[in-house]
C-alpha cells in the first residue's frame, strides 16, 4: 500500500498549504516542496518508494513537466495542463493578463498577492515578506508551458478534482474519466481538506 505523497503547491503559496489536509491522512507521509515565494526554496528528492504526486493549481503543471520515476499517479486539485488561452484552448487566461502580473509583482508584490488571493477566495495573510523576483519567475511556466500531451500520457492515472466555481477556466478544463467536478472554487485543499483527503484515498485505491 502506498503511504507517501509528494506535494507541490501552486503560485503564491508555500509548503504549508498542505497542513490542513494532513490530519485527514493518518499514516501518510507528506513530502512537501516549496517554491521559495516567502523564504528559501525547498526541493526534496523524489521518494525511493512508490508514491503519489499531489499538486495544486500551477503545482500540477510543474509535476506534468517532470520525470517522476516510481510515481503511481498524479492527484490534481484545481490543476491544469495549460494555463493561457490559445486558438485550441479558449478556456485559458489571456496572455496579457499574466504579462501585466509579471511586471507588477516585481514592483508591488503585496498588491498583486492581495488581488490574486481575493480572486481565489481567501484573505489569509502570507507568511513572510514576498520574494518579488521568484513570484515573477513563477509565472513564466504559466505563460509558456503546454503539458496537455503529458497529461494524456498519464491517462486515468491523472486523478483530478476541480471546482465548479473556479475563476480560472483552465482549472475546469480537464475532462478525463478519472476526475470529478464539485461545488467549490480554486482552493479546494484549503476550503475542503477532508473531501480532498478522501479523494486522495480513492486515488490510492485505484492504483492497486
Amino acid at each position: 500500500m502506498i503511504s507517501t505523497l509528494y506535494c507541490v503547491h501552486g503560485w503564491s503559496f508555500d509548503r504549508h498549504f498542505w497542513e490542513g489536509i494532513r490530519p485527514f491522512l493518518p499514516g501518510m507521509s507528506l513530502i512537501c516542496s516549496d517554491s521559495g515565494y516567502f523564504g528559501s526554496p525547498f526541493a526534496p528528492p523524489l521518494p525511493e518508494e512508490p508514491y503519489l504526486a499531489v499538486g495544486h493549481s500551477a503545482g500540477v503543471l510543474s509535476l506534468l513537466g517532470r520525470e517522476l520515476p516510481g510515481c503511481a499517479g498524479i492527484v490534481s486539485f484545481n490543476g491544469f495542463a495549460r494555463f493561457v488561452e490559445g486558438q485550441d484552448f479558449p478556456e485559458g487566461t489571456p496572455t496579457r493578463f499574466l504579462e501585466r502580473m509579471r511586471v507588477k509583482v516585481r514592483r508591488a508584490p503585496d498588491t498583486v498577492l492581495t488581488d490574486f488571493r481575493t480572486t481565489c477566495g481567501t484573505a489569509e495573510p502570507w507568511p513572510a515578506t514576498p520574494d518579488s523576483q521568484r513570484l515573477s519567475d513563477g509565472l513564466i511556466p504559466l505563460l509558456t508551458e503546454d503539458r496537455r500531451t503529458e497529461a494524456e500520457r498519464w491517462g486515468n492515472r491523472l486523478h483530478w478534482l476541480a471546482g465548479m466555481n473556479d475563476p480560472f477556466g483552465a482549472a475546469r478544463a480537464m475532462h478525463s474519466a478519472s476526475g470529478e467536478m464539485i461545488e467549490g472554487g480554486h482552493l479546494l485543499p484549503l476550503n475542503q481538506p477532508e473531501r480532498c483527503a478522501a479523494f486522495i484515498q480513492r486515488a490510492l485505491h485505484a492504483t492497486h
